[in-house]
């Protein structure tokens, strides 16, 4: 009969599992072998953490506060520590929303985490107005997130496989089951020795990781009725106008279509957004913020 350890260090190694998946296998293991901490640990990767993070769950990114009319900008500190201190941020998802994001966004795609409340308040009180503040950060971060989980679960299989623990299908022997017990748990033993930068801790079922660009069918439909209805009140010479016409006629072609094109949208968006900026009226500045946040998450 196969070997539940050989087949887990197996499966670790194979890049086309979802780690989700070999975590639910390790979580069998741990159960059977009465291994509380380390089930423990996988149940946080599992279902997600509500209080302290691993040290391979901190991020580091650049804050940004949206502006209206330029977008997501930078935030400028005063004090060099506070600018580190915010820059790092823990992220408690658990691994199936992780695996999710990074497959939605792709490479080269940048990630923001929406500060807390309290924090964002905080931060406004330099800019002068209430705002959205975030912080910015590569989608490699998150992939680096489920590497390390991948390595962790690899290396206490092979360390289980050195104590002659290898589980004849899912059923251990209870010298087997000593064997294990013996073996350290600590998730740190297997990942490596853990940092304690300080960083800007929030409620982490609060935190909201969302790609910078998601095609949201409903949304962008209600926006470009909302410009339909307010073209005639927009100032804008006739070939701009007409250009904006095209744009929005695009735009609705495409996120009607039963397969749309998320890069089309997004530049026919981006187009509006351009044209916009040079435009005249009441109702710019609101669909100017609304395109803005379409474009940019």
């Amino acid at each position: 009969m196969n070997s539940v350890i050989i087949e887990l260090q197996r499966e670790a190694l194979d890049k086309n599992i979802r780690v989700s998946d070999l975590l639910r296998k390790a979580l069998v293991v741990a159960h059977k072998l009465k291994l509380t901490e380390f089930q423990e640990w996988i149940e946080k990767e599992l279902y997600g953490y509500k209080d302290e993070v691993p040290d391979y769950r901190i991020v580091t990114g650049k804050v940004r506060a949206w502006n209206p009319y330029n977008g997501w900008i930078p935030v400028i500190f005063d004090d060099p520590k506070e600018a580190e201190i915010l820059s790092k941020r823990p992220h408690g998802q658990s691994v199936a929303e992780i695996e999710e994001l990074v497959r939605r966004s792709g490479s080269g795609t940048t990630l923001h985490m929406p500060f807390p409340e309290g924090i964002r308040r905080k931060l406004c009180q330099g800019t002068g107005f209430q705002t959205e503040v975030s912080l910015f950060v590569d989608h490699t971060l998150l992939v680096r997130t489920l590497d390390a989980v991948r390595n962790i679960i690899l290396n206490w299989a092979l360390k289980l496989e050195e104590k002659g623990v290898l589980g004849e299908g899912m059923a251990f022997s209870e010298n087997e089951k000593k064997a294990a017990f013996q073996n350290p748990q600590n998730i740190n033993y297997f990942y490596g020795p853990v940092q304690s930068p300080q960083i800007a801790q929030g409620n982490q079922q609060a935190i909201q990781v969302s790609s910078t660009f998601i095609l949201e069918k409903e949304t962008i439909l209600k926006f470009i009725k909302e410009l339909h209805n307010a073209i005639q009140n927009i100032e804008l010479d006739p070939t701009k106008k007409l250009e904006l016409e095209s744009e929005m006629a695009t735009v609705q072609a495409q996120v009607s279509s039963p397969n749309p094109k998320k890069s089309i949208v997004r530049e026919s968006l981006s187009s509006i957004k351009t044209i916009l900026e040079g435009a005249g009226g009441s109702a710019v500045g609101q669909l100017l913020m609304e395109a803005g946040k379409m474009l940019l998450g």
